[in-house]
This record gives C-alpha cells, sequence and structure tokens, in this order.
C-alpha cells in the first residue's frame, strides 16, 4: 500500500497494481518532489510516464492539479490506475493510456504540453541496450514543458553520465538510497 502524504487525501492508503516491473518511488523522496513543485502545483497539467502505481499523479490532483495524463503499457497496472482514480474521484481528472512510452508524444494526449512531467521507465532500460532511446525521450518530453515547469526522471542511482546530463542544461541530481531524481526546470 501507498499512502498519499498531502492534499485533500493526505493520508489514504492505494494498492499497488501486482506488476513485477511497478517500483514506486519511497515516500520520502515523493514528498520532496511534490513539495519542491508546490508553487507550480494548482491547475498544472502532469504528463505521468511509465505511470506504474499512478502515486505520483494521484499526488498531485490531491495537491491541486488539474489533470493527469497517466501512460503506462501494462493491462493490471492501467486497471489498477482506473479504479484507484474511480476510488478518489478523479475518473474526470485522469486519463489513463495504455500505450507504449515511445509512442506518447504522437499521440493526441500530448496536444497540450504540461507542466510537470514524471518518468520513471523500468530499471533495465537505463541499464541496457534501450538507453539512449530512453534518455531521449525524457529530454523531448522535458522539452514540451510549459515555461516554469519542471520534470523529473527516476533512475538507478547516478546513472547518468555527463554527456547525458549535458542534453539538459542545468539538470540537477538528488539521491535517495539506490535512486536518484534528476530535475529539469524550464
Amino acid at each position: 500500500m501507498l499512502r498519499i502524504t498531502a492534499g485533500e487525501h493526505r493520508g489514504r492508503k492505494l494498492p499497488v497494481p501486482d506488476v513485477k516491473a511497478t517500483r514506486p518511488l519511497v515516500e520520502r523522496a515523493r514528498m520532496a518532489v511534490l513539495d519542491h513543485m508546490r508553487p507550480i502545483l494548482a491547475g498544472a497539467r502532469v504528463w505521468d510516464i511509465y505511470a506504474g502505481s499512478g502515486i505520483l499523479g494521484f499526488e498531485t490532483l490531491s495537491r491541486g492539479a488539474s489533470e493527469v495524463v497517466a501512460v503506462e503499457g501494462h493491462p493490471r497496472a492501467i486497471r489498477q490506475l482506473r479504479e484507484t482514480a474511480d476510488l478518489l474521484g478523479y475518473e474526470q481528472r485522469i486519463q489513463t493510456l495504455r500505450i507504449d512510452a515511445h509512442s506518447f508524444l504522437k499521440s493526441e494526449a500530448a496536444v497540450e504540453n504540461p507542466d510537470i512531467v514524471f518518468f520513471d521507465p523500468p530499471y533495465k532500460d537505463f541499464k541496457g541496450p534501450r538507453r539512449a532511446e530512453v534518455w531521449e525521450l525524457f529530454c523531448n518530453l522535458s522539452r514540451r514543458l510549459n515555461h516554469g515547469g519542471c520534470s523529473v526522471a527516476h533512475t538507478p542511482r547516478g546513472i547518468l553520465n555527463s554527456n547525458e546530463m549535458d542534453n539538459l542544461p542545468g539538470l540537477v541530481q538528488r539521491n535517495y538510497g539506490t535512486t536518484s531524481l534528476y530535475w529539469w526546470h524550464y
């Protein structure tokens, strides 16, 4: 179970989909991310790419975001996302897309640029042959941000090299246990 940390559903526990690759961001890191984004959360449009449990999107809605587009390829995760949205009364504020993340920018849901992007691909994608493709997707998603927006990538700790980080000037790394968050502001 995951717990929403603030906002209208503070303290509410949510189920995690029974999907092997789902790896929700630890609560301490989630709170740090969302506290950092507090100035841009009210009315924000959020893209949650590789949404998994959807906890980041649900946290933003609880704190005042206007809408979330949750992109996830696994059918059980999508089913759980929709059930959780119904449970919280967010079914009108979240759009769940069962598509490959690499197809998202070509979809109709990507027409309006986001204020916030969460990017949490499977760790194996950062350690395998898809690494360059996955990082390029994060950079392309980040470049679609509205002015003043913020994007965050969740990766294995310290995985990015300086060449990769240089693709988004001003990218900041913060470590939480065995993971790193890379933040970029437009």
